[in-house]
């Protein structure tokens, strides 16, 4: 092909065939804005596992110290020795001092998670900090299979085993489920159960909750009015 088909790079020198009338950048220099770009983003996440690194590492070790200087406080002081009491001895922030301490509580499924690297030391801090010590088990499994952030592990209601299905429903809701299909089939679903109960005879119902449901169907019926304008 003739050189008047070719011009030289105004990045690099180069010269290059042009794909386009007004290419003035050859293909290299071009599409390495790009490959920064993707770099940049790789290093950026990067910040994050670092900073979570660092976050479980300092966790563990005032953990370790606090748990021991809560233990001696308690054998000096007795009854009069409280965490508030701990925290302000130690000049660290209450609750940071809650958060460490409740991994006393954490059982030896939850450290062994931590251990094999499914679970880090922050999340299982929060869990045993706020929530059921025995639905434990049930917790950090749904924090690790729906991968849940910190805000929303403090978001979790959990007094019960049927809260557990409730919350990761809200959360599949909230942060929207991986497959609209999925999203699609437990709607329909919903809305034929819904049905169906619609076909029962008042009489089978507890005649004393019959306004709590009435107003609880006109709720329901404004919702969906909202939901399908």
């Amino acid at each position: 092909m003739s050189k008047l088909f070719k011009r030289p790079c105004i990045k690099c020198g180069k010269v290059f065939q042009p794909t386009g009338k007004f290419s003035k950048q050859c293909d290299k220099c071009r599409y390495k804005h790009n490959h920064n770009k993707d770099q940049l983003k790789k290093f950026y996440f990067k910040n994050k596992e670092d900073l979570d690194k660092l976050r479980d590492d300092i966790t563990l070790k005032k953990w370790r110290i606090l748990s021991k200087a809560y233990k001696q406080g308690k054998k000096i002081w007795k009854t009069k020795f409280t965490r508030e009491k701990l925290s302000k001895y130690m000049d660290i922030p209450y609750t940071t001092t809650l958060r460490c301490l409740s991994l006393n509580r954490a059982n030896k499924n939850s450290w062994e998670l931590v251990k094999q690297g499914k679970l880090s030391v922050f999340k299982l801090a929060m869990i045993c900090q706020s929530k059921s010590r025995t639905y434990q088990d049930e917790i950090v499994n749904l924090v690790i299979e729906d991968n849940l952030s910190t805000y929303q592990i403090k978001t979790l209601k959990v007094n019960n085993l049927k809260d557990i299905n409730l919350e990761r429903h809200r959360l599949a809701v909230e942060n929207g489920y991986s497959r609209k299909n999925s999203a699609y089939f437990h709607f329909r679903r919903w809305a034929e159960r819904g049905k169906i109960f619609l076909l029962m005879d008042k009489s089978y119902l507890p005649e004393s909750k019959m306004d709590d449901i009435e107003e609880r169907l006109k709720k329901l019926k404004e919702d969906i009015g909202k939901y399908l304008e």
